[in-house]
Protein backbone atom coordinates (compact mmCIF):
# COMPACT_ATOMS: atom_id res chain seq x y z
CA UNK A 1 0.00 0.00 0.00
CA UNK A 2 2.80 2.42 0.84
CA UNK A 3 4.44 1.77 -2.53
CA UNK A 4 1.16 2.43 -4.35
CA UNK A 5 0.79 5.77 -2.56
CA UNK A 6 4.18 6.91 -3.81
CA UNK A 7 3.57 5.95 -7.45
CA UNK A 8 3.20 8.87 -9.90
CA UNK A 9 -0.27 9.91 -11.01
CA UNK A 10 -1.50 7.68 -13.82
CA UNK A 11 1.39 5.24 -13.37
CA UNK A 12 -0.56 2.25 -14.68
CA UNK A 13 -1.36 3.73 -18.11
CA UNK A 14 1.78 5.91 -18.38
CA UNK A 15 4.00 2.82 -17.98
CA UNK A 16 1.81 0.51 -20.07
CA UNK A 17 3.16 -1.05 -23.24
CA UNK A 18 0.56 0.62 -25.45
CA UNK A 19 1.46 4.10 -24.19
CA UNK A 20 5.22 3.52 -24.53
CA UNK A 21 4.69 2.27 -28.08
CA UNK A 22 2.43 5.23 -28.84
CA UNK A 23 5.07 7.65 -27.56
CA UNK A 24 7.79 6.12 -29.72
CA UNK A 25 5.43 6.06 -32.72
CA UNK A 26 4.69 9.77 -32.28
CA UNK A 27 8.40 10.51 -31.97
CA UNK A 28 9.22 8.62 -35.19
CA UNK A 29 6.32 10.30 -37.00
CA UNK A 30 7.53 13.72 -35.86
CA UNK A 31 11.10 13.03 -37.03
CA UNK A 32 10.15 11.92 -40.54
CA UNK A 33 7.46 14.61 -40.76
CA UNK A 34 10.00 17.34 -40.05
CA UNK A 35 12.51 15.85 -42.49
CA UNK A 36 10.01 15.86 -45.36
CA UNK A 37 8.31 19.10 -44.27
CA UNK A 38 11.30 21.14 -45.39
CA UNK A 39 11.40 19.77 -48.95
CA UNK A 40 8.67 21.93 -50.57
CA UNK A 41 9.62 24.99 -48.49
CA UNK A 42 13.34 24.85 -49.17
CA UNK A 43 13.15 26.41 -52.64
CA UNK A 44 11.32 29.49 -51.38
CA UNK A 45 13.65 29.79 -48.40
CA UNK A 46 16.74 29.72 -50.59
CA UNK A 47 15.40 32.30 -53.04
CA UNK A 48 13.31 34.67 -50.91
CA UNK A 49 14.87 34.50 -47.45
CA UNK A 50 18.51 33.55 -48.04
CA UNK A 51 18.82 35.32 -51.43
CA UNK A 52 21.07 32.62 -52.86
CA UNK A 53 21.97 33.01 -56.54
CA UNK A 54 19.89 30.65 -58.75
CA UNK A 55 23.05 29.03 -60.11
CA UNK A 56 23.89 27.81 -56.57
CA UNK A 57 20.36 26.85 -55.52
CA UNK A 58 20.49 23.21 -56.68
CA UNK A 59 23.85 22.58 -55.02
CA UNK A 60 22.66 24.10 -51.72
CA UNK A 61 19.40 22.13 -51.85
CA UNK A 62 21.28 18.86 -52.30
CA UNK A 63 23.69 19.74 -49.51
CA UNK A 64 20.90 20.60 -47.05
CA UNK A 65 19.03 17.35 -47.73
CA UNK A 66 22.18 15.18 -47.73
CA UNK A 67 23.36 16.68 -44.45
CA UNK A 68 20.83 14.62 -42.52
CA UNK A 69 22.23 11.29 -43.68
CA UNK A 70 25.83 12.39 -43.26
CA UNK A 71 25.26 13.45 -39.67
CA UNK A 72 23.52 10.17 -38.86
CA UNK A 73 26.56 8.21 -40.07
CA UNK A 74 28.84 10.28 -37.83
CA UNK A 75 26.64 10.61 -34.75
CA UNK A 76 24.78 7.29 -34.58
CA UNK A 77 27.63 5.17 -33.07
CA UNK A 78 28.27 7.84 -30.43
CA UNK A 79 24.58 8.12 -29.57
CA UNK A 80 24.21 4.34 -29.37
CA UNK A 81 27.28 4.02 -27.13
CA UNK A 82 26.07 6.51 -24.52
CA UNK A 83 22.43 5.40 -24.75
CA UNK A 84 23.48 1.89 -23.69
CA UNK A 85 25.31 3.33 -20.70
CA UNK A 86 22.24 5.26 -19.57
CA UNK A 87 19.35 3.06 -18.46
CA UNK A 88 16.94 6.02 -18.47
CA UNK A 89 15.94 6.31 -22.13
CA UNK A 90 13.17 8.80 -21.38
CA UNK A 91 15.77 11.43 -20.49
CA UNK A 92 17.63 10.79 -23.75
CA UNK A 93 14.39 11.10 -25.73
CA UNK A 94 13.59 14.41 -24.03
CA UNK A 95 17.10 15.74 -24.73
CA UNK A 96 16.79 14.77 -28.39
CA UNK A 97 13.43 16.54 -28.55
CA UNK A 98 15.01 19.68 -27.09
CA UNK A 99 17.67 19.61 -29.80
CA UNK A 100 14.96 19.08 -32.43
CA UNK A 101 12.88 22.03 -31.21
CA UNK A 102 15.86 24.37 -31.20
CA UNK A 103 17.00 23.09 -34.59
CA UNK A 104 13.54 23.47 -36.12
CA UNK A 105 13.29 27.03 -34.83
CA UNK A 106 16.73 27.78 -36.25
CA UNK A 107 15.76 26.42 -39.67
CA UNK A 108 12.45 28.29 -39.76
CA UNK A 109 14.02 31.60 -38.76
CA UNK A 110 17.26 31.24 -40.75
CA UNK A 111 18.33 34.35 -42.62
CA UNK A 112 21.70 33.01 -43.73
CA UNK A 113 23.08 29.77 -45.12
CA UNK A 114 25.20 29.00 -42.02
CA UNK A 115 22.13 29.29 -39.77
CA UNK A 116 20.14 27.01 -42.07
CA UNK A 117 22.92 24.41 -42.01
CA UNK A 118 23.25 24.72 -38.21
CA UNK A 119 19.54 24.03 -37.80
CA UNK A 120 19.77 20.99 -40.05
CA UNK A 121 22.74 19.70 -38.04
CA UNK A 122 20.69 19.85 -34.84
CA UNK A 123 17.68 18.24 -36.52
CA UNK A 124 19.87 15.48 -37.96
CA UNK A 125 21.46 14.59 -34.61
CA UNK A 126 18.08 14.65 -32.86
CA UNK A 127 16.51 12.50 -35.57
CA UNK A 128 19.27 9.91 -35.34
CA UNK A 129 18.78 9.73 -31.56
CA UNK A 130 15.03 9.19 -31.96
CA UNK A 131 15.51 6.24 -34.32
CA UNK A 132 18.15 4.57 -32.16
CA UNK A 133 16.60 5.10 -28.73
CA UNK A 134 13.05 4.63 -29.98
CA UNK A 135 13.70 1.24 -31.56
CA UNK A 136 15.75 0.14 -28.54
CA UNK A 137 12.87 1.11 -26.25
CA UNK A 138 10.42 -0.96 -28.30
CA UNK A 139 12.81 -3.92 -28.35
CA UNK A 140 13.13 -3.77 -24.55
CA UNK A 141 9.38 -3.40 -24.00
CA UNK A 142 7.84 -6.00 -26.33
CA UNK A 143 8.23 -9.76 -26.06
CA UNK A 144 10.08 -11.52 -28.90
CA UNK A 145 6.85 -13.22 -30.07
CA UNK A 146 5.31 -9.85 -30.98
CA UNK A 147 8.37 -7.78 -31.88
CA UNK A 148 7.76 -8.07 -35.64
CA UNK A 149 4.27 -6.58 -35.39
CA UNK A 150 5.38 -3.82 -33.00
CA UNK A 151 8.33 -2.70 -35.13
CA UNK A 152 6.17 -2.80 -38.26
CA UNK A 153 3.72 -0.43 -36.58
CA UNK A 154 6.63 1.90 -35.81
CA UNK A 155 7.76 1.85 -39.44
CA UNK A 156 4.21 2.52 -40.66
CA UNK A 157 4.01 5.60 -38.41
CA UNK A 158 7.38 6.80 -39.69
CA UNK A 159 6.27 6.30 -43.30
CA UNK A 160 3.10 8.26 -42.58
CA UNK A 161 5.29 11.19 -41.56
CA UNK A 162 7.26 10.80 -44.76
CA UNK A 163 4.06 11.19 -46.77
CA UNK A 164 2.39 13.83 -44.63
CA UNK A 165 5.32 16.22 -44.22
CA UNK A 166 5.79 17.30 -47.86
CA UNK A 167 2.07 17.16 -48.65
CA UNK A 168 0.99 19.43 -45.78
CA UNK A 169 3.91 21.83 -46.23
CA UNK A 170 3.29 22.22 -49.97
CA UNK A 171 -0.43 22.83 -49.48
CA UNK A 172 -0.12 25.32 -46.62
CA UNK A 173 2.70 27.26 -48.22
CA UNK A 174 0.44 28.17 -51.13
CA UNK A 175 -2.69 29.05 -49.14
CA UNK A 176 -1.47 30.22 -45.71
CA UNK A 177 2.01 31.72 -46.05
CA UNK A 178 5.43 30.95 -44.64
CA UNK A 179 5.04 31.38 -40.87
CA UNK A 180 1.58 29.84 -40.57
CA UNK A 181 2.98 26.82 -42.40
CA UNK A 182 5.70 26.45 -39.76
CA UNK A 183 3.04 26.42 -37.02
CA UNK A 184 2.17 22.83 -37.99
CA UNK A 185 5.56 21.39 -36.90
CA UNK A 186 5.10 23.33 -33.65
CA UNK A 187 1.84 21.48 -33.00
CA UNK A 188 3.45 18.14 -33.85
CA UNK A 189 6.39 18.83 -31.54
CA UNK A 190 4.04 19.91 -28.74
CA UNK A 191 2.14 16.62 -28.92
CA UNK A 192 5.47 14.79 -29.04
CA UNK A 193 6.69 16.68 -25.95
CA UNK A 194 3.54 15.89 -23.93
CA UNK A 195 3.78 12.19 -24.77
CA UNK A 196 7.49 11.94 -23.87
CA UNK A 197 6.98 13.76 -20.55
CA UNK A 198 4.06 11.52 -19.59
CA UNK A 199 5.82 8.26 -20.49
CA UNK A 200 7.18 6.17 -17.64
CA UNK A 201 9.71 3.57 -18.70
CA UNK A 202 8.94 -0.08 -18.10
CA UNK A 203 12.25 -1.66 -19.14
CA UNK A 204 12.78 -5.33 -19.65
CA UNK A 205 14.84 -7.30 -17.20
CA UNK A 206 18.62 -6.93 -17.51
CA UNK A 207 20.33 -9.36 -19.84
CA UNK A 208 22.50 -10.66 -17.04
CA UNK A 209 19.72 -12.78 -15.49
CA UNK A 210 16.57 -14.40 -16.67
CA UNK A 211 14.23 -12.34 -14.51
CA UNK A 212 16.43 -9.63 -13.05
CA UNK A 213 16.22 -11.07 -9.45
CA UNK A 214 19.15 -13.03 -7.99
CA UNK A 215 18.29 -16.43 -6.62
CA UNK A 216 19.40 -17.82 -3.27
CA UNK A 217 21.93 -20.06 -5.00
CA UNK A 218 23.40 -17.31 -7.17
CA UNK A 219 26.93 -16.13 -6.45
CA UNK A 220 27.15 -12.69 -4.86
CA UNK A 221 30.60 -12.23 -6.39
CA UNK A 222 31.90 -13.71 -9.65
CA UNK A 223 34.58 -16.35 -9.47
CA UNK A 224 38.07 -15.67 -10.77
CA UNK A 225 37.34 -17.81 -13.84
CA UNK A 226 34.15 -15.85 -14.58
CA UNK A 227 36.01 -12.60 -14.26
CA UNK A 228 38.61 -13.79 -16.77
CA UNK A 229 36.09 -14.82 -19.43
CA UNK A 230 33.80 -11.83 -18.95
CA UNK A 231 33.72 -10.06 -22.30
CA UNK A 232 34.51 -6.41 -22.71
CA UNK A 233 31.77 -3.93 -23.53
CA UNK A 234 33.57 -2.62 -26.60
CA UNK A 235 33.41 -6.00 -28.36
CA UNK A 236 29.86 -5.46 -29.67
CA UNK A 237 30.88 -3.77 -32.91
CA UNK A 238 33.28 -6.50 -33.97
CA UNK A 239 31.01 -9.37 -32.92
CA UNK A 240 27.99 -7.98 -34.79
CA UNK A 241 29.93 -7.07 -37.92
CA UNK A 242 31.35 -10.61 -38.07
CA UNK A 243 27.95 -12.25 -37.63
CA UNK A 244 26.38 -13.38 -40.93
CA UNK A 245 22.83 -12.84 -39.72
CA UNK A 246 23.49 -9.28 -38.55
CA UNK A 247 25.45 -8.37 -41.68
CA UNK A 248 22.65 -9.67 -43.92
CA UNK A 249 20.23 -7.40 -42.08
CA UNK A 250 22.52 -4.39 -42.45
CA UNK A 251 23.04 -5.10 -46.15
CA UNK A 252 19.27 -5.34 -46.56
CA UNK A 253 18.88 -1.87 -45.08
CA UNK A 254 21.61 -0.43 -47.30
CA UNK A 255 20.18 -2.04 -50.44
CA UNK A 256 16.60 -0.98 -49.70
CA UNK A 257 17.51 2.62 -48.87
CA UNK A 258 19.87 2.83 -51.85
CA UNK A 259 17.09 1.72 -54.22
CA UNK A 260 14.59 4.17 -52.74
CA UNK A 261 16.90 7.18 -52.89
CA UNK A 262 18.10 6.28 -56.37
CA UNK A 263 14.47 6.41 -57.49
CA UNK A 264 14.18 9.82 -55.83
CA UNK A 265 17.02 11.03 -58.05
CA UNK A 266 16.06 9.34 -61.34
CA UNK A 267 12.30 8.74 -61.44
CA UNK A 268 11.08 12.34 -61.96
CA UNK A 269 13.34 12.98 -64.94
CA UNK A 270 12.67 9.58 -66.51
CA UNK A 271 8.86 9.74 -66.38
CA UNK A 272 8.88 13.30 -67.70
CA UNK A 273 11.16 12.31 -70.56
CA UNK A 274 9.44 9.03 -71.49
CA UNK A 275 5.81 9.58 -70.55
CA UNK A 276 5.44 13.36 -70.30
CA UNK A 277 4.26 13.15 -66.69
CA UNK A 278 4.50 16.32 -64.61
CA UNK A 279 5.03 16.94 -60.85
CA UNK A 280 1.51 15.94 -59.81
CA UNK A 281 1.72 12.51 -61.46
CA UNK A 282 5.24 12.07 -60.15
CA UNK A 283 3.96 12.79 -56.65
CA UNK A 284 1.34 10.07 -57.06
CA UNK A 285 4.06 7.62 -58.10
CA UNK A 286 6.06 8.35 -54.96
CA UNK A 287 2.87 7.89 -52.92
CA UNK A 288 2.54 4.50 -54.60
CA UNK A 289 5.96 3.60 -53.23
CA UNK A 290 5.07 4.54 -49.65
CA UNK A 291 1.32 4.17 -49.01
CA UNK A 292 1.13 0.36 -49.56
CA UNK A 293 3.90 -0.11 -46.99
CA UNK A 294 1.99 1.92 -44.41
CA UNK A 295 -1.06 -0.31 -44.84
CA UNK A 296 0.68 -3.66 -45.29
CA UNK A 297 3.54 -3.15 -42.82
CA UNK A 298 1.66 -4.53 -39.77
CA UNK A 299 0.52 -7.54 -41.82
CA UNK A 300 4.13 -8.23 -42.77
CA UNK A 301 5.13 -7.95 -39.11
CA UNK A 302 2.47 -10.46 -38.02
CA UNK A 303 3.63 -12.86 -40.74
CA UNK A 304 7.23 -12.63 -39.53
CA UNK A 305 6.12 -13.32 -35.95
CA UNK A 306 4.25 -16.45 -37.07
CA UNK A 307 6.51 -18.10 -39.64
CA UNK A 308 9.83 -16.26 -39.33
CA UNK A 309 11.66 -13.98 -41.73
CA UNK A 310 13.37 -16.28 -44.19
CA UNK A 311 10.45 -17.49 -46.33
CA UNK A 312 8.68 -14.10 -46.75
CA UNK A 313 11.95 -12.31 -47.40
CA UNK A 314 13.24 -14.75 -50.03
CA UNK A 315 9.89 -14.86 -51.81
CA UNK A 316 9.30 -11.09 -51.82
CA UNK A 317 12.93 -10.21 -52.65
CA UNK A 318 12.71 -12.49 -55.68
CA UNK A 319 9.43 -10.87 -56.71
CA UNK A 320 11.02 -7.44 -56.32
CA UNK A 321 13.85 -8.53 -58.60
CA UNK A 322 11.30 -9.56 -61.25
CA UNK A 323 9.35 -6.30 -60.86
CA UNK A 324 12.53 -4.22 -61.22
CA UNK A 325 13.43 -6.15 -64.36
CA UNK A 326 10.00 -5.47 -65.87
CA UNK A 327 10.13 -1.82 -64.79
CA UNK A 328 13.27 -1.38 -66.85
CA UNK A 329 11.31 -2.42 -69.94
CA UNK A 330 8.47 0.07 -69.39
CA UNK A 331 8.85 2.91 -71.88
CA UNK A 332 11.56 1.12 -73.85
CA UNK A 333 11.72 0.43 -77.58
CA UNK A 334 10.00 -2.94 -77.18
CA UNK A 335 6.62 -2.50 -78.95
CA UNK A 336 4.31 -3.86 -76.24
CA UNK A 337 6.15 -1.95 -73.47
CA UNK A 338 6.56 1.37 -75.29
CA UNK A 339 5.09 4.62 -73.99
CA UNK A 340 2.45 4.51 -76.73
CA UNK A 341 1.17 1.07 -75.68
CA UNK A 342 1.46 -0.52 -72.23
CA UNK A 343 4.46 1.43 -70.96
CA UNK A 344 2.59 3.89 -68.73
CA UNK A 345 0.30 1.46 -66.87
CA UNK A 346 3.13 -1.07 -66.69
CA UNK A 347 5.47 1.42 -65.01
CA UNK A 348 2.80 2.58 -62.55
CA UNK A 349 1.94 -1.02 -61.67
CA UNK A 350 5.61 -1.81 -61.03
CA UNK A 351 5.91 1.16 -58.67
CA UNK A 352 2.87 0.04 -56.65
CA UNK A 353 4.20 -3.54 -56.60
CA UNK A 354 7.54 -2.35 -55.21
CA UNK A 355 5.74 -0.39 -52.49
CA UNK A 356 3.65 -3.45 -51.63
CA UNK A 357 6.58 -5.89 -51.44
CA UNK A 358 9.00 -3.58 -49.62
CA UNK A 359 7.71 -4.16 -46.03
CA UNK A 360 8.31 -7.92 -46.37
CA UNK A 361 11.99 -7.32 -47.21
CA UNK A 362 13.17 -4.11 -45.57
CA UNK A 363 11.20 -4.87 -42.39
CA UNK A 364 13.35 -7.89 -41.52
CA UNK A 365 16.28 -5.87 -40.23
CA UNK A 366 14.92 -4.51 -36.91
CA UNK A 367 13.33 -7.86 -36.04
CA UNK A 368 16.39 -9.97 -36.84
CA UNK A 369 18.86 -7.58 -35.22
CA UNK A 370 16.75 -7.61 -32.05
CA UNK A 371 16.54 -11.42 -32.04
CA UNK A 372 20.26 -11.86 -32.71
CA UNK A 373 21.29 -9.41 -30.00
CA UNK A 374 19.00 -10.94 -27.38
CA UNK A 375 20.19 -14.45 -28.26
CA UNK A 376 23.80 -13.41 -27.74
CA UNK A 377 22.99 -11.76 -24.41
CA UNK A 378 21.03 -14.79 -23.19
CA UNK A 379 23.80 -17.23 -24.13
CA UNK A 380 26.54 -15.03 -22.67
CA UNK A 381 25.14 -12.62 -20.05
CA UNK A 382 27.01 -9.33 -19.97
CA UNK A 383 28.62 -9.79 -23.38
CA UNK A 384 27.56 -6.27 -24.36
CA UNK A 385 27.85 -4.70 -20.92
CA UNK A 386 25.62 -4.76 -17.83
CA UNK A 387 22.85 -2.77 -19.55
CA UNK A 388 22.89 -4.57 -22.89
CA UNK A 389 23.76 -3.33 -26.34
CA UNK A 390 20.43 -2.71 -28.02
CA UNK A 391 21.00 1.02 -28.65
CA UNK A 392 24.38 0.40 -30.27
CA UNK A 393 22.88 -2.32 -32.47
CA UNK A 394 20.17 0.03 -33.69
CA UNK A 395 22.76 2.73 -34.23
CA UNK A 396 24.35 0.34 -36.75
CA UNK A 397 20.96 0.12 -38.46
CA UNK A 398 20.75 3.92 -38.57
CA UNK A 399 24.24 4.14 -40.07
CA UNK A 400 23.31 1.56 -42.72
CA UNK A 401 20.18 3.50 -43.69
CA UNK A 402 22.12 6.75 -43.82
CA UNK A 403 24.78 5.20 -46.06
CA UNK A 404 22.02 4.15 -48.43
CA UNK A 405 20.67 7.71 -48.42
CA UNK A 406 24.08 9.03 -49.40
CA UNK A 407 25.14 6.51 -52.06
CA UNK A 408 21.70 5.85 -53.59
CA UNK A 409 21.40 9.08 -55.63
CA UNK A 410 25.05 8.85 -56.66
CA UNK A 411 24.92 5.24 -57.89
CA UNK A 412 21.44 5.57 -59.41
CA UNK A 413 22.28 8.78 -61.25
CA UNK A 414 25.60 7.41 -62.49
CA UNK A 415 24.06 4.16 -63.78
CA UNK A 416 21.30 6.08 -65.55
CA UNK A 417 23.78 8.44 -67.20
CA UNK A 418 26.28 5.76 -68.25
CA UNK A 419 24.03 2.77 -69.07
CA UNK A 420 20.48 4.10 -69.23
CA UNK A 421 17.41 3.65 -67.02
CA UNK A 422 16.75 0.10 -68.25
CA UNK A 423 20.15 -1.20 -67.18
CA UNK A 424 19.94 0.71 -63.90
CA UNK A 425 16.71 -1.16 -63.08
CA UNK A 426 18.25 -4.46 -64.11
CA UNK A 427 21.23 -3.77 -61.86
CA UNK A 428 18.89 -3.33 -58.89
CA UNK A 429 17.14 -6.52 -59.96
CA UNK A 430 20.41 -8.46 -59.67
CA UNK A 431 21.06 -6.85 -56.29
CA UNK A 432 17.74 -8.16 -54.95
CA UNK A 433 18.47 -11.64 -56.28
CA UNK A 434 21.74 -11.47 -54.35
CA UNK A 435 19.79 -10.39 -51.27
CA UNK A 436 17.49 -13.41 -51.63
CA UNK A 437 20.54 -15.68 -51.80
CA UNK A 438 22.06 -14.10 -48.67
CA UNK A 439 18.76 -14.57 -46.85
CA UNK A 440 18.75 -18.28 -47.71
CA UNK A 441 22.32 -18.63 -46.44
CA UNK A 442 22.20 -16.61 -43.22
CA UNK A 443 18.61 -16.11 -42.04
CA UNK A 444 17.59 -19.68 -41.39
CA UNK A 445 15.50 -20.31 -38.25
CA UNK A 446 18.37 -22.04 -36.48
CA UNK A 447 20.95 -19.28 -36.96
CA UNK A 448 19.87 -17.18 -33.98
CA UNK A 449 20.64 -20.04 -31.62
CA UNK A 450 24.12 -20.29 -33.08
CA UNK A 451 25.00 -16.69 -32.26
CA UNK A 452 28.56 -16.50 -30.89
CA UNK A 453 28.99 -16.31 -27.15
CA UNK A 454 32.05 -14.14 -27.30
CA UNK A 455 34.43 -12.37 -29.60
CA UNK A 456 36.59 -15.48 -29.75
CA UNK A 457 33.69 -17.47 -31.23
CA UNK A 458 33.10 -14.71 -33.76
CA UNK A 459 36.73 -15.16 -34.87
CA UNK A 460 37.42 -18.89 -34.82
Amino acid sequence: MNMEKHLPIGHSWRSSKWFILSTVAIALFAETFLYGFLVPILGEMIQDRLHVHPSKAQKLTSAVLALHGTLAVLSAPIIGHYADKNQNRKTALLLSLGWCIVGTGTVAGARSVPMLLLGRVMQGIAGSAVWIIGFATVADTISPNHIGFALSIMMSCANTGTIGGPAIAGLLLEVAGYWLTWSVPLVVLTIDFIARVCMIENPASPPSTSDGIPTETARLLPSRQEEQVSPEIGNLWRIMLCNGRAMTCLLTIIMGTTLNTSLDATLPLYVEEKFGWGPSTTGLLFAGLVVPGVLIGPVAGCLRDRIGTQIPTVFCATLQAIVLGVMGLAGSDIPWASAQNMGKPLYAACIVALGTLRPFVSGIAPVELTATTKAMQERSPGIFGPKGGMSRVFSMMDVAASLGMIIGPIIGGSLKEMLGYRYMSWTWSLVYLLLAALTICFLGPEDTDKAPRSEEEAHP
